[in-house]
């Protein structure tokens, strides 16, 4: 991999040519993501039946630090356009992008396996962030802190008529039989509903947009990076802290176990910490300050963006700090996470091909390593590293990566074309 620098700029734009120069900082974040989501799919659970601590601490995590750094990416790859005066090229070239995932991730979803994933859902996204494009960060925050407000009541009432705990996972083409039910579900009453990743989103577009005004200096860098992961950790812990308050000396807690009887005082403390499918439980307003991971409450929302911002700031600070030699060193690293479409499709088929073979065989032993284990994890990230030294040693981004930023160009086109006369 070639570099400039420790402040090394990018041109992560879908310009031609072969691997353009990173902010290896950011994909260092995008590896850190990757390895905590295959955690999170992979090593889940223990012969007690319990949860590995590592998964339990990463669920919710991981995926949100995605959502965090699809946003930054929003911003790496709209803003020579947008700079330029071609506005709607960029919309377009957004749409593009949702819509190369949207068909992906469709794909995807009609692979057997135990993991849901999440692509389709970050397609529509894409296409919810088109609007603020433009939208200046210092009013984007608001609406993103704002939204974080208003979405989680919102999200507890639209689901409260369901009967299972999400109406769609992996959505694949097979959902386009029902075509209503899949945008629901995709929008509201699915596992990774859009409303609530929006929000990661928005955050991330303005953390982008902060990066590209310091990425030429690599003491500026560095100093945003420390800023962000001071500002995530105070964050999350202010959000856990509230959470802690409300549950239990507001009384929280006690109020949800006169309203569930049957599940007593220890079953209503288990499922407020428990992690959940898209959204909050229904019944009491009191499950909205439930900090669980996927619940989509204010305070999961704002755990998650502050351990995401404490991730990415430690990423860029070190990616600001290190030298040539040492980002050769990790150069697999970072080429690897800047392929993490690349990655993550080659994981998801791997796990669910094992999933299938595991399956013809009885589990008399209790689950097999080939299906969760500390092992199996480490596989996987090995093979991560694997792919990220192949792209490195070839200079190359990744395939997928390659198909969605083509997509963007030829989208991005449709925003040049002169208009007729009317």
């Amino acid at each position: 991999m070639t570099s400039s620098g420790p402040g090394e700029r990018t041109v992560d734009d879908g310009s031609r040519g072969t691997r353009a120069a990173r902010i290896v900082g950011i994909d260092y974040a995008r590896f850190l993501a990757l390895a905590g989501m295959m955690a999170t799919h992979l090593w889940t659970w223990q012969a007690d039946g319990g949860t590995p601590a590592l998964s339990a601490a990463l669920q919710g995590k991981a995926a949100a630090l995605f959502a965090v750094l699809a946003g930054v990416g929003i911003a790496l790859s709209t803003r020579r356009a947008i700079a330029g005066g071609r506005v709607a090229s960029a919309r377009w070239a957004v749409f593009g992008r949702g819509l190369a995932l949207l068909v992906i991730g469709l794909t995807l979803g009609l692979f057997p396996g135990s993991i849901l994933v999440i692509l389709a859902y970050y397609a529509l996204t894409f296409w919810a962030m088109i609007p603020f494009l433009r939208v200046p960060s210092r009013v984007l925050l608001p609406i993103a802190v704002g939204w974080a407000l208003v979405w989680p009541p919102l999200l507890q009432l639209a689901r409260a008529e369901l009967v299972v705990p999400f109406e769609v996972g992996s959505a694949s083409w097979l959902d386009l039989e029902d075509p209503l039910r899949l945008v629901r579900g995709l929008l509201v009453t699915g596992v990774y509903p859009v409303g609530t990743w929006l929000v990661y989103t928005m955050v991330g577009l303005v953390v982008g947009r902060a990066v590209l005004a310091v990425v030429a200096e690599p003491a500026r860098l560095r100093a945003l990076g420390i800023r962000l992961a001071v500002i995530g950790a105070g964050l999350a812990a202010v959000a856990v802290s509230l959470s802690w308050l409300l549950a239990v000396v507001f009384g929280g807690l006690e109020r949800l176990a006169e309203a569930r009887p049957e599940l007593g005082a220890a079953g209503v403390a288990e499922q407020f910490l428990a992690e959940q499918y898209g959204g909050p439980p229904g019944g009491s307003l009191w499950w909205l300050a439930s900090p669980a991971p996927h619940t989509g409450t204010s305070f999961d929302l704002a755990i998650t963006c502050g351990t995401s911002l404490l991730a990415l700031g430690l990423c860029l600070a070190l990616g600001a700090s290190l030298g040539p030699r040492m980002r050769r060193v990790l150069a697999p690293l970072g080429a690897a996470g800047g392929a993490p479409l690349t990655v993550y499709t080659a994981h998801v088929l791997a796990a669910g091909l094992v999933d299938a073979l595991a399956s013809l065989e009885p589990w008399d032993d209790g689950i097999p390593w080939q299906v969760s284990s500390l092992q199996l994890w480490l596989l996987h990230v090995a093979g991560a590293l694997l792919i990220g030294l192949v792209l490195a040693l070839l200079d190359r981004r990744g395939p997928l990566e390659a198909v969605v930023a083509w997509v963007a160009r030829r989208f991005a086109r449709l925003g040049r074309r002169p208009r007729g006369m009317d």
